[in-house]
């Protein structure tokens, strides 16, 4: 976790624009380097996350400011329905946060939103569905559909152990996959991109809204796109990184 830290630390003080760009990097190392291990039969290997940051200079209005959310780094944060730890857990339409802040001054957590188990065939996308696979497991059951007491004392386990972020091992991301960078999903006023995804063109990953993290990465490397403009090369592209020639983001992208 050193490189990691190593990151968190520049954090300080940075401007806006230099603090996403230490976020992302962050990002990356959480979908090529780290794994989240339960125990040696539960092992989560992130392929998409966010990142949400709040301190003084870059005030993210859409952190939880959870108590959990700061002053524990490499821990987990099962979100809760307020600020303090004792509230209530979201379970449907929740999520869990590795918690990457090492003092009381901010909130730094970083939500995955998908991720192989094991070895499984197919990942687990979206937060809700990871949230309920990780409660059923540490909790030995399948049937749970809320949080009660019984549930409450598991994950607080879970939440106070501080050897769950480790390297990856047994690890079966796509070495060489694309770090797609764009905005949060379903935050409407959002212009920060600290949405990380990888393995983007995998028809098995029913990512949300893929069609605008396409758009949103070549908008980032227009420069070098546009050096050589045709139909057939955008649609090309467009068929390189999404695995199909959607029509509305090659319609878009030339428009810009």
């Amino acid at each position: 976790m050193e490189k990691i830290r190593h990151l968190v630390n520049e954090l300080r003080g940075k401007e806006k624009e230099e603090s996403v760009k230490i976020l992302q990097k962050i990002n990356k190392l959480l979908l090529t380097e780290y794994m989240l291990k339960f125990d040696e039969g539960f092992k989560i290997y992130p392929i998409e996350v966010e990142a949400y940051y709040y301190e003084e200079n870059f005030k993210d209005e859409c952190v939880h400011q959870n108590e959990l959310q700061k002053n524990r780094f490499g821990q987990l944060y099962f979100h809760r329905a307020g600020k303090r730890k004792d509230h209530s857990f979201l379970f449907d339409g929740g999520g869990i946060d590795i918690c990457l802040s090492d003092d009381e001054t901010f909130y730094l957590g970083f939500l995955i939103r998908s991720a192989w188990i094991n070895n499984e065939d197919t990942p687990v996308c979206g937060p809700g569905r990871l949230t309920r696979r990780v409660v059923h497991h540490i909790c030995n059951d399948k049937s749970i559909a809320k949080i009660s007491e019984k549930e409450k004392v598991e994950i607080n386990k879970i939440e106070d152990r501080t050897n769950i972020v480790v390297p990856a091992s047994e690890d079966k991301r796509e070495k060489d996959s694309i770090i797609f960078n764009a905005i949060r999903f379903g935050i409407k006023h959002d212009k920060l991109k600290l949405r990380s995804i990888i393995e983007l063109k995998e028809p098995k990953h029913p990512y949300e809204d893929k069609e605008k993290v396409v758009l949103s990465y070549m908008e980032d490397n227009i420069d070098d796109i546009v050096k050589d403009y045709s139909e057939e090369r955008i649609r090309n592209i467009v068929t390189g990184l999404l695995g199909y020639p959607s029509k509305d983001v090659i319609e878009k992208f030339k428009k810009k």
